[in-house]
Formats: structure tokens, sequence, C-alpha cells
């Protein structure tokens, strides 16, 4: 691999590590900001140093799923740079407007557009598997995040507790969450940014994922704190009971589906996680929640024709230098 080469799939891949830590920090920290239990900047302290830990010690399994089993075959440098640029581009542009995209859906779509332009074979099977869990994780967070909010709340009347004594209560086990979901981040999405330089043998899986992890973490604390507004405080009314059961029920659904080798949307868990809340206490944001999910749905069928389109212009282009 030539140098040029290198530079081609590196800055890409390391643009899209930060632009995942800018987008992803309001799903790990936005409750607790929002609950008024973090500053901004005390979040996005925790979730670098966190997202680090976790695609360290876990984030290898996701980038072998990506790097490997969606495209059979290896995309040359250039191209492999230019997907995840793709990707990159796709979820800036929402980081800008502080919407929380699904950075995983951007990515799925790149390498699978990608891959279909150069007629490597596309396993529709893991993609399908894929895509499916991108329906079922917000539902799957949704539901206990609305069963743990009513409990608690009722749980905390039965024994008369004052707001007070539940804020301070809650505060410990907003951290530990929070934490947990920036954890559980970097297991799962560090694999969005490095795949590429796995699919193009620069790195192996576990050097990859250490990699995305740092970056994801430059990207919370430099960018990270628009989506955090959006997820704290625009989608319902969070309290610490509500934003401890949002952050919880999101994080164990994700850590879940990093154990399986399933890349989903930490942003997908973790808004169906606050809209669950949301109901339970019977106050959403319509508007906010109709942009996420229109967001959601545009996501990887948008970037599968750009990569698809940029694919076959680089084929085109390859082929005249050749000739």
């Amino acid at each position: 691999m030539t140098p040029l080469e290198l530079l081609a799939v590196a800055i890409p891949s390391l643009y899209m590590g930060w632009t995942i830590g800018a987008d992803d920090a309001g799903a790990a920290m936005g409750s607790a900001v929002g609950a008024g239990v973090f500053t901004t900047r005390q979040a996005v302290i925790l979730i670098a140093v966190f997202t680090t830990l976790g695609a360290v010690l876990e984030g290898h399994k996701v980038v072998k799923t990506l790097g490997k089993g969606v495209v059979h075959g290896h995309f040359d440098p250039v191209l492999a740079g230019a997907t995840v640029l793709v990707a990159a581009v796709w979820c800036h542009l929402a980081v800008m407007m502080g919407v929380p995209i699904s950075t995983t859906q951007a990515t799925v779509g790149a390498i699978a557009g990608a891959g279909f332009a150069l007629g490597l074979p596309v396993d529709w099977s893991k993609f399908s598997e894929i895509a499916v869990s991108w329906l079922v994780a917000p539902t799957l967070a949704a539901v206990p995040a609305y069963v743990i909010s009513r409990r608690l709340r009722g749980l905390l009347r039965a024994k008369r507790r004052s707001l007070g004594e539940l804020e301070r209560m809650m505060r410990l086990f907003l951290t530990v969450s929070g934490c947990y979901v920036a954890y559980s981040i970097g297991a799962n999405n560090a694999a969005n940014a490095v795949a590429p330089l796995v699919m193009s043998g620069v790195l192996d899986t576990r050097k990859a994922a250490v990699i995305g992890g740092i970056m994801i973490s430059l990207g919370a604390l430099t960018a990270g704190s628009r989506v955090i507004e959006t997820v704290g405080r625009k989608i319902t009314k969070l309290d610490p009971v509500t934003a401890f059961s949002a952050q919880f029920s999101a994080a164990a659904v994700t850590h879940g589906a990093s154990e399986l080798g399933l890349p989903i949307s930490i942003n997908e868990t973790t808004a169906g996680a606050v809209i669950g809340v949301g109901v339970s206490q019977g106050e959403l944001n319509l508007y906010t929640v109709r942009k996420i999910l229109v967001t959601w749905a545009v996501s990887p069928l948008g970037a599968f024709v750009m990569a698809f389109t940029l694919a076959h212009l680089y084929l085109l282009v390859k082929g005249a230098v050749q000739a």
C-alpha cells in the first residue's frame, strides 16, 4: 500500500470516528444533562473516558461484523476511504443540525452500496439481520424504560420519598448508567469508523477498535454539546427518575447487541428509551420525534445511493487512467 492510499483510507476513518463521538454524545449523557445532574462539560469528559474503554475491551466484536460480514471481499484503500467518507459527511451534517442520526445505518448502507457497485458478494441475509435490529432496538429500549420509570415512581411514592432525597439517590444511578452507555458506544460504534481499515487490510480488528474509540472520544469532547441538548431537552421533559430509566435501558440493549456482534444505533436505542419514558409521563415533543424518525428512515438508503454512485464514478475514472 502506498502512502497516498494509506492516507485515503485513514483520514476518512478518523473523521468518521470524530463524527460518531459528536453525534453519539447525546445518547450517552443527554438524559443526565437534561435532568440537571451533569453540566455538558462534565458529560463529555465522562464520555471520552468510557467510550475509549469500551472500544479497547470489546469493540473488536462489531468491527469484525462490519469489516468482514456485510460485503465479502476487499475494497482497495481509496474506495474504502471514499465509502466511510460518505457516511461521515452524512453524519456531520446531522451533527450541525443537532439531530441524533444513526451512524450505524449510514455506515452499513454505504458499505453495502459500494460493494454492490463493485460486483462484490453482498451478504443480504446479514444486511437484513442488521436492518431488523434497527427496527427492534428502539422498541426493546422503550419498553423497559417505560416500565422502570413507572415502577420507580410508584416505589418512591409508596415510600414517600421527597424530591430532594430522590435527586440525591438518582445522581449516583445516573452517573453509573451514563458511563455504561458511553462504554456501550465504544464497544458497538467504534466499528462504524474503522471497518474500512479492516476491509482494506490496514489494521487488524483489535487495533482498529482502539483507534476508533480514541477518535469517538475526541468528537464528544469537541462537538458533542448540540446533540446532547436535543436528546436531553427537546424530546421530553426529563427528571432524575426518567433520565435513569432511559439511560439504563438504552445501555443494556446496546451492550447486548455488541455481545451478539450486531451493529445497532445507540442513538436509536436512547431515543426509543426517552420516548418510552415520555409516554410514561404523558409528555412528548412530537415534532422532534418525527424529525428524528424521518432521519433514521432516510439514512441507510441515502448512504447506499451515494456510495453506489461514488463507487461507479471511481471505477470509471480508474478505468480511464489505466487505459
